[in-house]
């Protein structure tokens, strides 16, 4: 598999949606074409988010794509009503994106809505949980896989032990980078990793640097570990995924030994 392949093409902010509704739409449409032509296979998707709608524009313009991948993430409360929650989120998205079955649910605890937030380090709830959502997921009979998304190291130890999750994703960027720990025992365990976020929405990056791959080094350290299957990054504007591709193109080299080298001058910017 080549790094490009490894890209994820995320949605959450890339056009107007819940989160920014007065976004000007048409550069993000531009880079989901230009991600697409470019090579892009997988696509990441939030039902509640409202920005799938602009995935499906794309998608009808351009016509079928060999290989197109969609993950979607489907989040709920601890000990919530999880097998509505669900079937919500796989209802509304193959409406939405107007496909007919999702290549993987990612399972998802919502974090402001669990109210016993002790449980969030609870193996036996944590592990009910992924079970028990993979089991509605699959059981809708539009669902290839199913993920898990891990706050932190006790959901990572949870979804290991339940058989039906096939990888294991988390925020993965040098401000948080706790996956690195774990990506040894998920690779042994024979799942994948998706890191996302990897430019920690967009406050990673240096405004000031004078290159693509200069500007984007967070993007680079996290392409250079090989057990990292996926890299899920939103991308808003053509000129932002070709500098994306072009630091994907030129971070064939060997990590850094710590996860902080190579630091000295990034500046933190929210774009």
């Amino acid at each position: 598999m080549t790094d490009l392949e490894r890209l994820c093409f995320g949605t959450s902010t890339f056009v107007a949606g819940r989160l920014l509704p007065g976004k000007d739409s048409r550069p993000g449409l531009d880079a989901l074409r230009t991600a697409l032509n470019a090579g892009v296979r997988t696509i990441h998707s939030n039902p509640h988010l409202g920005t799938q709608w602009a995935v499906r524009e794309v998608l009808d313009e351009v016509g079928p794509i060999a290989g197109l991948r969609h993950l979607v993430k489907a989040e709920c409360p601890l000990r919530g009503d999880l097998e509505a929650r669900v079937n919500t989120a796989i209802e509304m998205s193959t409406g939405q994106l107007g496909i007919g079955r999702i290549d993987a649910l990612v399972l998802q605890v919502d974090l402001k809505r669990t109210e016993r937030t002790e449980l969030l380090n609870d193996q036996v709830a944590l592990r009910e949980f992924y079970r028990h959502g993979a089991r509605v997921a699959f059981a809708s009979g539009r669902i290839r896989a199913v993920y898990a998304y891990c706050h932190g190291p006790a959901a990572v130890r949870a979804a290991l032990r339940e058989e039906p999750i096939t990888a294991i994703a988390a925020q993965y960027h040098l401000a948080s980078p706790w996956p690195i720990s774990h990506l040894a025992q998920i690779s042994q365990a024979g799942r994948r990793f998706v890191g996302m976020s990897p430019l920690n929405r967009g406050a990673l990056i240096d405004p000031l640097a004078r290159t693509a791959s200069s500007r984007l080094r967070p993007l680079t350290w996290a392409l250079r570990d090989p057990r990292v299957g996926t890299i899920a990054i939103t991308m808003s504007s053509p000129d932002h995924v070709n500098e994306v591709i072009d630091t994907v193109r030129h971070s064939q080299h060997p990590r850094p030994s710590s996860p902080h080298a190579g630091l000295t001058g990034l500046k933190e910017t929210i774009l």
